[in-house]
């Protein structure tokens, strides 16, 4: 059974399968990007949340946000 609760470093290494860095994952938490709880000092991400985030995330078709319109 997997855990209902995830640590930082368990999203970067177990459920993103080292796809994003623990540094980048503690970033995108900060900026409001990935759901989560901060709980002290650190943060907790329910993996129903993050499913959820992902599903989301990797529905949509990438964008370049440097390229201008004009």
């Amino acid at each position: 059974m997997s855990q209902e609760f995830l640590t930082a470093q368990q999203v970067a290494r177990e459920y993103l399968n080292d796809v994003c860095s623990y540094h980048k994952i503690l970033r995108l938490t900060r900026e409001g990007q990935i759901p989560a709880t901060k709980l002290g000092k650190s943060y907790l991400y329910k993996r129903s949340h993050l499913d959820e985030w992902a599903s989301d995330q990797f529905s949509r078709p990438a964008t370049n946000e440097t390229t201008q319109k004009g």
